[in-house]
């Protein structure tokens, strides 16, 4: 009987620590995300300067498209995080939303590419940058979803 009790407790036990740590690795990545919102916004030299990759590269229209709004809005994209959360995966590490333009990562990731065109609009219809920025976090930034970072 002692035994079974001694397993109980080792057991919730170590489902607390798993629900702890699980719990507390999701809310690091949130902190994360939010410094790396707030640079961005509050940052008074481009983050990203390479030049974008030529749209030209890309036959199909909807990339291509996509890397050409990229290098005529690159202010704003420079000033927007990447909800694919590249920025916080080691493989990538990328700067900015720009950044993802910079090299072929934007041209296999359909959030970069909406984000991307949606910044671009946006600026277009006066938004500004901390507008655009609060408009991606609602609609993007889900605690569970900070793995993606292809």
């Amino acid at each position: 009987m002692k035994m079974k009790f001694i397993s109980a407790i080792i057991t919730v036990a170590v489902a607390a620590l798993v629900i702890f740590t699980g719990h507390s690795q999701a809310q690091s990545k949130q902190m994360a995300v939010d410094l790396m919102v707030n640079h961005l916004l509050q940052a008074k030299q481009p983050q990203e300067t390479r030049p974008i990759v030529d749209p030209d590269t890309y036959r199909i229209p909807y990339i291509s498209e996509t890397y050409k709004i990229a290098g005529e809005n690159r202010e704003a994209l420079d000033k927007q995080f990447c909800y694919c959360y590249c920025a916080l995966n080691d493989k990538f590490k990328h700067k900015s939303l720009l950044t993802c333009f910079t090299d072929g990562h934007g041209a296999n990731c359909g959030i970069c590419m909406r984000q991307a065109r949606e910044t671009a609009k946006m600026t277009k219809d006066g938004k500004t940058p901390g507008e655009i920025a609060a408009f991606f976090k609602k609609s993007y930034d889900k605690p569970h979803d900070h793995d993606h970072g292809h």
